[in-house]
């Protein structure tokens, strides 16, 4: 008998916010939140840890983690990130690559509190944000369902056949693992990614 998805309790929002023709959509994952509390615009990723800092917040950057972690360290984990994990006040979005191997992921899914909606992305307006609907589950709960889905999907263990050859391993000497990365792109604004991934073991 096939478990339930997951994610089903989570309303995912369309990539294209209604009616809204703004120049960043929070539904376009292809870009991330800048630091801060800026105008939100184009940022690049650079892949010094320590020279590219978040200079305007206290917590941010991307993590890499193994399927294994526990809910109860993960939730700890959101508190150390200063993440609002009891939130209900948030839109998703979700996205599946075709090339996993090429865009290093999965599935991706970003959380983004009404405030960045209104303030941050612009594509809701004072009457929206009052009359804007919650959602069933928290910032944490959605996170740690986005994880229950994939690890679902995609087994835990270390050569699942369903992962495999998908991150470039071979199938005997590297074999694919399920991992995940988390990345807390805005602290001000509370906006935050994960995604699904695959890390290669060897022999």
């Amino acid at each position: 008998m096939n478990k339930p998805n997951t994610l089903d309790k989570i309303i995912i929002s369309p990539e294209i916010w209604p009616e809204k023709e703004q120049g960043v959509q929070p539904g376009d994952l292809t870009k991330f939140a800048p630091y801060g509390n800026g105008v939100y615009g184009y940022q690049k990723i650079f892949f010094n840890p320590i020279i590219n800092d978040p200079p305007q917040e206290a917590s941010g950057g991307a993590v890499y983690f193994d399927n294994r972690v526990e809910k109860q360290d993960f939730e700890g984990f959101l508190r150390m990130m200063n993440v609002l994990a009891e939130s209900k006040d948030y839109a998703a979005f979700i996205n599946e690559s075709s090339e996993p191997l090429v865009t290093r992921h999965f599935r991706q899914m970003r959380l983004v509190p009404k405030f960045a909606l209104r303030h941050m992305f612009k594509v809701i307006d004072d009457k929206e944000y009052e009359k804007f609907r919650a959602q069933e589950l928290t910032v944490g709960e959605a996170l740690w369902n986005f994880m229950e889905s994939e690890r679902q999907r995609f087994g835990t263990f270390f050569g699942d056949r369903r992962i495999e050859g998908k991150f470039g391993g071979d199938g005997y000497f590297v074999r694919e693992k399920l991992s995940f990365g988390f990345m807390l792109e805005n602290s001000y604004y509370n906006v935050c990614r994960i995604w699904s991934r695959a890390w290669l073991v060897t022999k």
